[in-house]
């Protein structure tokens, strides 16, 4: 080997190892301890269950925001925020109450909110009902229903001790839905039998609220390619009238902290060849009502792009992962090559066909989309689902999953990322070292000659 070509080697070498050195230095390292001090943040009493149309949902949104501007993603629209309308439900003044009168307009029951009774959160078109005798009194093996002026009301038996709260549906069959102990379902059976009258007041409102989807991009090198959309939910349940707080870590904190922290790492990488878009969406608490706003608002830039979605990640460990994908969506290319990098990889997992998350949003509209979650259902929606219980080891065990499809779809040279290990130009630093040690050994055929 000449010294002329020892040179260019060492020379090539060494610059390679200073600019992997260089931008491995810049690399940001997904790190599964801020994704848990995220979660801890957004499901702080700061933020007091973040139901969406309350100050602590504002507050949460402000926190996406300013973590993409902090790094340093474009917004899609002028200020990262997409508006869009939905009905919510609204605390108002007043007590909740479940009173019975006898048929001389005596209280003889007066039941305890949270112990008796509890209302479910599904619906509040209307808030109030009196229960007359005469009125369409429909009986069920754990509940009753109350039909007046063609209107629904469901009284329903609770399982849990009133710890689980429902989603708000707006467009639910009933009016109002309240949860009952058994000992008051059948108080109620013998009242009505008896002639009396049965009132409860729920002090809510629905109306309508303008709500706020936060959305950022890391811009690629080719804008034309269709992108890839990385989501999460940051709403939830929001207090109930005790002010007991659902809190919301694994669902869905978890998945906001997750796709942040993934915004943080991409975003110090080398562009990636197509624009990567990250967005929150609000109200999926209230029927996925956010990322169907997106989608309709931006269809024409999403149409043939690819949509991973991110909801409860960082259950208990012993719940595989799964993949979800719509209940009417054709056959996934992304779900069969995340499942195929799973089996390959021996993660565990399973999967799923449902409309449980946003990825719905995205299927109905013949986008391919999937929702990676870990579907530990044990204290969802219920005051339990706080910090102390994510799991550090499953979110790890998702990254692997999901970091895997988001670099096969986004940088097709991956040989290019190698430059970013910290083993490349450990590797090159030691390379130039021999080379140079080489060029420090004389050259016994040109002594010789000399």
């Amino acid at each position: 080997m000449t010294r002329n070509l020892i040179s260019l080697m060492l020379t090539i070498c060494i610059l390679l190892s200073n600019i992997s050195f260089m931008y491995s230095n810049k690399l940001q390292y997904f790190d599964s301890n801020r994704v848990i001090e995220s979660i801890s943040y957004l499901s702080s009493d700061t933020m007091k269950g973040r139901l969406s149309g309350t100050l602590g949902n504002k507050l949460a949104g402000e926190y996406i925001k300013n973590s993409f501007i902090k790094y340093k993603l474009s917004p899609l629209t002028k200020d990262y925020y997409e508006a869009f309308n939905a009905t919510t439900p609204i605390k108002i003044d007043g007590v909740p109450f479940l009173r019975v009168y006898n048929k001389e307009k005596n209280l003889i029951k007066d039941y305890e909110y949270g112990a008796d009774f509890k209302d479910s959160f599904l619906n509040y078109r209307t808030n109030h009902i009196t229960v007359n005798p005469n009125d369409d009194f429909r009986i069920y093996p754990s509940a009753i229903e109350v039909v007046q002026d063609n209107k629904s009301f469901i009284f329903i038996v609770s399982t849990d001790n009133f710890n689980f709260r429902s989603s708000f549906i707006s467009k639910s069959s009933s009016e109002m839905y309240i949860y009952i102990s058994s000992k008051v379902y059948d108080d109620l059976l013998t009242y009505n039998k008896k002639g009396y009258t049965i009132d409860c007041s729920i002090p809510y409102k629905v109306e309508e609220t303008t709500l706020y989807n936060v959305v950022g991009v890391i811009k690629g090198t080719n804008s034309k390619l269709p992108p890839l959309i990385l989501s999460s939910h940051y709403d939830h349940l929001g207090e109930d009238l005790s002010g007991n707080i659902y809190r919301g870590a694994l669902d869905n904190a978890s998945g906001t902290s997750f796709m942040l922290e993934l915004s943080r790492v991409l975003s110090s990488m080398l562009p990636p060849e197509r624009d990567i878009i990250f967005v929150s969406f609000n109200a999926e608490e209230l029927g996925l009502l956010g990322s169907k706003a997106f989608v309709d608002k931006n269809y024409s830039l999403l149409k043939n792009g690819n949509s991973i979605n991110f909801d409860m990640i960082g259950g208990s460990k012993s719940i595989p992962m799964t993949i979800m994908t719509g209940e009417n969506s054709n056959r996934s290319i992304t779900s069969s090559s995340l499942q195929d990098y799973c089996k390959l990889n021996k993660i565990d997992f399973n999967t799923e066909a449902k409309n449980a998350s946003d990825h719905a949003s995205f299927n109905s509209a013949g986008i391919d989309s999937i929702t990676i979650c870990d579907s530990d259902l044990s204290k969802i929606h219920t005051t339990n689902d706080t910090s102390d219980f994510i799991d550090k080891a499953s979110i790890e065990r998702d990254y692997k999953a999901s970091w895997n499809q988001i670099i096969k779809y986004c940088y097709s040279n991956q040989y290019i990322l190698k430059i970013y290990n910290k083993d490349f130009y450990t590797i090159g630093y030691c390379i130039s070292l021999v080379l140079f040690l080489l060029l420090l050994i004389p050259n016994k055929n040109r002594i010789k000659v000399e």
